[in-house]
């Protein structure tokens, strides 16, 4: 059994509607328009905003467009040709000899130039589809990332506040003893030292999540960050694991690209084939005052040169293609094996401080406190158990992110959820 932390609702789902088969479609808004966010800011607002006003999917989905528009002129057969001539004028002919010809050729294509040309078309389409939904995973990693730095910072500091808030309690338990003669001035002097450090990591705190949100904003083209907040439901669940490697938009890029240098060296085989020009028209002359038909059969010899350099690096490539697609494959795999072990062990991790670490300092710190408060402690265990405590909380949200970070990463590697019944 394996403890993980629900990513926001939908995560998954929402992987899978941007990373699904035939996911590239027009989805994305016009470059002229920026929305602005309000109010609180959830995962799964982000993602959306992302897919839908990021340029560079914009540009990946037009480029699919326009390599799909060339699908319908590529499987068309090659125009006519209409051509006149004028002959035997002027000079010492007058125009007592002239010969009028009307002629119109047509290629007739043999080999199969026509099928090899509409399905490299095909695997270019193909290929700008697979493309735009690698990139629309590397924007969906991205923002997710963004999200989680900022969310992270902007709980972080508000631990960081309570921190604050315990260390004046302090102050004023140390003020009181003092007036109490109970405890030296320079316990006060200590924990207003510690108010000053924390102050500190709150005002650094509150610099790197400002830029973390204009970060996340600019993933939908904002660059001012107009949310409020950002929403998230760390709800621990039990779960078990086996995921497997089903569709991944990089193995679908890797088959486009075979398919593509398939159909490239089924078309270099095709030219091997000359292709033949069929002519027929009509001939007026003038000496004679009659009229006439002519007709031709053009056809190329290959005696030069017959492809064969075309074909053997066609052939090559789809080689090279099929190495980089088991490349591929075993990659995908190693990374599925490590986003497993990374769960794992984030999960435990993060187990281990929310059951055990963090509710041991809680009860000791309040034990410290009380026993501080009736003079049986010095301030020195006291502000250490404190700082502990908060070293706690702040690794906790740490673990909390990794532990998002490597759910994420898994479930946009695997195309799947493990818990596809409440979206997690």
């Amino acid at each position: 059994m394996l403890s993980s932390w629900r990513a926001g609702s939908c995560c998954a789902l929402m992987a899978l509607a941007f990373l699904g088969p035939g996911s590239v479609r027009a989805a994305t808004t016009s470059p002229d328009s920026i929305p602005v966010v309000s109010g609180p800011l959830t995962f799964e607002r982000a993602l959306t905003l992302a897919g839908q006003y990021q340029l560079s999917l914009r540009a990946a989905d037009l480029r699919s467009a326009a390599a799909r528009a060339r699908i319908r002129d590529a499987g068309r057969v090659p125009n006519p040709t209409l051509s006149g001539a004028e002959e035997n004028f002027g000079g010492d002919l007058g125009s007592k000899h002239l010969e009028s010809t009307v002629e119109l050729a047509q290629t007739l294509e043999l080999g199969g130039d026509r099928g090899a040309r509409t399905a490299i078309a095909q695997g270019e389409h193909r290929l700008a589809v697979a493309d735009a939904a690698v990139l629309r995973r590397e924007l969906l990693i991205s923002t997710a990332e963004r999200f989680i730095r900022a969310w992270s910072l902007q709980v972080r500091l508000a631990r960081l506040r309570e921190g604050e808030e315990l260390t004046r309690q302090a102050i004023l338990a140390a003020a009181q003893r003092h007036r109490a003669g109970a405890s030296p001035l320079l316990e006060r002097t200590r924990a207003e030292s510690q108010a000053l450090s924390q102050a500190v990591d709150r005002q650094r705190t509150e610099a790197e999540l400002g830029i973390a949100r204009r970060e996340l904003a600019l993933s939908w083209g904002d660059g001012q960050a107009s949310f409020d907040s950002l929403l998230a439901d760390p709800t621990p669940v039990e779960s078990n694991l086996t995921p497997q490697l089903i569709s991944h938009p990089e193995l679908e890029r890797a088959s486009a690209t075979e398919a593509l240098a398939t159909a490239r060296m089924r078309a270099a085989r095709a030219t091997r084939i000359p292709d033949v020009t069929v002519t027929a028209g009509i001939r007026r002359l003038q000496e004679a005052r009659s009229k006439g038909f002519v007709a031709a059969l053009e056809f190329p010899l290959p005696i030069w040169s017959r492809s064969g350099g075309n074909i053997s690096a066609t052939r090559q490539e789809h080689e090279a293609t099929l190495a980089d697609k088991r490349a591929t494959g075993q990659r995908l795999e190693v990374e599925l094996a490590n986003a497993v072990e990374r769960l794992r062990s984030a999960a435990a991790a993060y187990d281990t401080l929310r059951l055990r670490v963090r509710p041991a300092r809680q009860e000791l710190l309040v034990e410290l406190l009380r026993a501080y408060r009736a003079g049986r402690l010095n301030y020195l265990d006291l502000i250490a158990e404190q700082r502990n405590l908060l070293d706690t909380d702040l690794a906790l949200i740490d673990a909390q992110a990794d532990l998002w970070r490597s759910r994420m990463r898994l479930e946009l590697l695997t195309g799947s959820s493990s818990h596809p019944e409440d979206g997690r």
